[in-house]
C-alpha cells in the first residue's frame, strides 16, 4: 500500500482535487456564495450565553418566539406523554418538568432495582426514578437551569418546525384517555392499559397514501444512491497510521459525505425551488448535523463484528478533543439503540437538512411546508414499525437535540483546530467557514 503521506490531503501539499459537483461549485467558490454578515466570523466567534440558554455556535439574526408552551399533541421526548413546551432545554410534558426540577434542586440520588437499563415510557417513568432522570438527561434537559430556575428563554436546541407543524398536530391526536400532563405524584394514571390504547391510536393514524408513499421512495431512492465510500473507512481500519495520518483520512472521509450530502440535498422534493441563497443557508446550517446523522447510520449497521470498535479506536487517536468524542460517541450508540429502518434513515436526514431556523435562512415558511410532510410520513412510520412504542417518534426528535449539542462542540474543535494550523480540503474549507 501507498505511504499515506503521498496523499493530496497530507498538511504539507498544497494540492487539494477540485469537487466534481454541476452547478454546486464554480471558479469562484464552491458554491458561489454571497458573504453574509457571519462569513470568516467562524474563528470562535460564539453568542454571549445567557443566564438561562445554553451556548450555541453562531450569532442568528432571527429572534426566535416566546418560548414555553405549544399547542398541539407533540410528545413528550423523555417519556411520551403530551407535551406542554420546552423545559429545561427540550420538548417534555409537565411531569417530566416537574420530576426533573425536583430532583435537581434537592440533588436527589435514585437507584434503579433493574440494574440501570429500564426503558422510558409513560408507565415507566413512575416505577424507575433513576431511568427517568438519566433519560432527562440524555434528550438534552440541563441541570444549571434548573438549578437556576430559568425556564423563560429556553427553546434551546430542538427546532421550531418539531413544535409548529399544523400536519404533525393533525394526526398525532391523543385519546379522551391520555393524560393532559398535569402530573401529580400520588396518582397512577399511566398503566400499561392506557399504553397500549395509545398503540392501537397510532395504528389508526399510521395509513401511508400513495402520493406519501411516491414523496417517500424520491426521497429514499436519493439516500440510496448516494452512499458514503467504503474506502477511506477502511483505511482507518489499519493500524499503522499515525494521530496526524488519521486526522488526514478523517478530513477525506468529511469531504465525502460533504459530496454525498449535496447530491442528497439537491433530489429532496421541493427543495431546488427554494431561494438560491436559503438551498446555500440549508445545507451548510445542517452538513455538521447531517454528517454524524450518516456516521452514526453507517457505524450502527454496516460494520463488520468488531470493525466498529476499531474504527473508534483509530478515530480517537487522531488527536480530536475527547471533550468532543465522548458525545459523538455517545450519540453514535444511542442512534444504534433505535434500530430504524432505511425509511426512517431518509427521512431523518432529509427532516435535519430541512431546518428552518439555520442561519441566514430568510424563507422560513416555504421551508416549513417542505419539512411538514416530511414530519408527516416519518410520525407514520414509526407508528408502523414501531407499534408498540408509541414514543419512538418522540425519541427520533429528540435526537435532533443531540446533533444541535454536537455542532456546537463541532465549531469549538474548528477554533482549536485552525489554532494548530490543520489543513482541510477545499470543499470542507467552504462548508464549514474555515477561511
Amino acid at each position: 500500500m501507498e505511504p499515506i503521506m503521498s496523499t493530496p490531503y497530507y498538511p504539507t501539499q498544497n494540492y487539494y482535487p477540485q469537487y466534481n459537483g454541476d452547478e454546486w461549485y464554480s471558479h469562484t467558490g464552491i458554491y458561489e456564495l454571497k458573504r453574509g454578515p457571519l462569513d470568516g466570523s467562524c474563528d470562535g466567534e460564539m453568542e454571549e450565553s445567557s443566564s438561562d440558554v445554553a451556548p450555541v455556535a453562531c450569532k442568528r439574526t432571527r429572534h426566535v418566539s416566546q418560548p414555553g408552551r405549544v399547542k398541539g399533541e407533540e410528545l413528550c421526548v423523555v417519556c411520551g406523554d403530551k407535551a406542554s413546551g420546552y423545559h429545561y432545554n427540550a420538548l417534555t410534558c409537565e411531569g417530566c418538568k416537574g420530576f426533573f426540577r425536583r430532583s435537581i434542586t434537592k440533588n436527589a440520588v435514585y437507584k434503579c432495582k433493574s440494574g440501570g437499563n429500564c426503558e422510558m415510557d409513560m408507565y415507566m417513568r413512575r416505577k424507575c426514578q433513576e431511568c427517568r432522570l438519566r433519560k432527562c438527561k440524555e434528550m438534552g434537559m440541563l441541570a444549571e437551569l434548573a438549578s437556576r430556575g430559568a425556564v423563560k428563554g429556553c427553546l434551546g436546541l430542538l427546532t421550531e418546525i418539531q413544535c409548529k407543524s399544523k400536519r404533525l398536530r393533525k394526526n398525532t391526536k391523543a385519546s379522551p384517555a391520555q393524560s393532559t400532563g398535569d402530573e401529580t405524584e400520588g396518582a397512577d394514571n399511566t398503566d400499561s392499559k392506557h399504553v397500549s390504547s395509545t398503540t392501537r391510536l397510532l395504528k389508526e393514524k399510521a395509513e401511508i397514501t400513495k402520493e406519501q408513499q411516491a414523496f417517500m421512495k424520491v426521497i429514499v431512492d436519493s439516500y440510496n444512491r448516494h452512499q458514503i465510500p467504503q474506502d477511506v473507512t477502511k483505511k482507518l481500519l489499519q493500524e499503522q497510521y499515525s494521530a496526524e495520518e488519521n486526522f488526514i483520512l478523517l478530513t477525506e472521509m468529511a469531504t465525502s459525505q460533504v459530496q454525498v450530502l449535496v447530491e442528497f440535498t439537491k433530489n429532496i422534493p421541493g427543495f431546488l425551488s427554494l431561494d438560491h441563497e436559503d438551498q446555500i443557508a440549508l445545507l451548510k446550517g445542517s452538513a455538521v448535523e447531517a454528517m454524524f446523522l450518516r456516521s452514526a447510520q453507517v457505524l450502527s449497521t454496516k460494520m463488520p463484528n468488531g470493525h466498529t470498535e476499531v474504527l473508534e479506536e483509530r478515530i480517537r487517536n487522531s488527536g480530536i478533543s475527547e471533550e468532543f468524542m465522548t458525545p459523538m460517541f455517545n450519540f453514535y450508540k444511542s442512534i444504534g439503540k433505535l434500530h430504524m429502518v432505511q425509511e426512517e434513515q431518509a427521512l431523518l436526514t432529509a427532516v435535519t437538512i430541512l431546518t428552518p431556523d439555520r442561519p441566514f435562512v430568510k424563507d422560513h415558511p416555504a421551508v416549513e411546508r417542505l419539512q411538514e410532510p416530511m414530519l408527516e410520513v416519518l410520525r407514520k412510520l414509526c407508528a408502523l414499525h414501531h407499534p408498540r412504542e408509541p414514543q419512538y417518534f418522540a425519541r427520533l426528535l429528540g435526537r435532533l437535540t443531540e446533533l444541535r449539542t454536537l455542532n456546537h462542540y463541532h465549531t469549538e474543535m474548528l477554533t482549536s483546530w485552525r489554532m494548530n494550523d490543520q489543513k482541510f480540503t477545499p470543499l470542507l474549507c467552504e462548508i464549514w467557514d474555515v477561511q
